[in-house]
């Protein structure tokens, strides 16, 4: 992995949450989980109760791999500067598992589940 300098200016970021990174400069590995149950109940929220992670199975999934087989690229890359140079960057929202990198990143293994429940009035309980 070539280790360049990462030269920024400017970083502009409104939002960043559940299991996200925003980072400069070179990382080996990122392996970021995120697990998240999103209820919207009409009507408004009374409580929150109920609705733990064991309830539902996708969060007991296991996770099938699809196999992957390997094909042999040649590949040459030149870095004609040895510094990374960003001006500006602006960015809305980064979230769920997610990562905004200025540099380099060996391995990336990023896991984000979510179970989305919506409550009408006559359901709730």
């Amino acid at each position: 992995m070539n280790k360049r300098i990462a030269n920024v200016k400017k970083a502009s970021l409104n939002s960043l949450s559940y299991s996200s990174i925003f980072e400069i400069g070179d990382a080996r590995t990122f392996t970021p989980k995120a697990f998240a149950i999103a209820v919207q109940k009409q009507g408004g929220v009374r409580t929150d109760e109920g609705f733990d992670f064991d309830r539902y199975e996708i969060f007991d999934r296991k996770i099938i791999e699809t196999p992957f087989q390997q094909i042999p690229i040649q590949k040459k890359t030149v870095h004609h500067d040895s510094t990374i140079y960003v001006n500006n960057i602006d960015i809305t929202g980064v979230s769920a598992s997610s990562m905004v990198q200025i540099g380099s990143l060996q391995t990336i293994d990023a896991e984000a589940r979510i179970k989305h429940i919506r409550v009408l009035k006559q359901e709730q309980f």
